[in-house]
């Protein structure tokens, strides 16, 4: 059906669509001091719309209105069709180690000097 649309109507459509996405949502992410406002948030992560400044980096906070809701460690995961993903990267209790953390085989035990 997109195929037998003008390009117009399509790009039409499609800022309609973020349009009616931005107003259903009242969920904001927070990174020093930039603002955005999340267009999809699950447990993983959260997307938001790509406007050219660069990608976060580091910790976020997550608002719901007003109130903090989380702070987490945002890692950029992908950008496509004017939307930027973010995977919630942390350790959470009793989940052990990070994924990317290796831990050492072993670990040398020093003793003091005249001993």
């Amino acid at each position: 059906m997109h195929n037998m649309l003008p390009g117009e109507v399509l790009s039409a459509l499609e800022v309609s669509r973020r349009n009616s996405r931005r107003a259903r949502t009242r969920h904001l992410v927070v990174a020093g001091q930039r603002q955005h406002r999340i267009m999809e948030l699950n447990r993983s992560g959260f997307v938001i719309e790509a406007d050219g400044l660069p990608h976060l980096r580091g910790y976020v906070e997550i608002l719901s209105g007003e109130e903090r809701i989380a702070r987490r460690l945002a890692v950029f995961a992908w950008a496509r069709d004017g939307l930027v993903g973010y995977e919630f990267k942390h350790d959470a209790p009793g989940r052990g180690m990070p994924v990317d953390y290796v831990k050492p085989e072993r670990v040398a035990l020093l003793s003091a000097p005249g001993k």
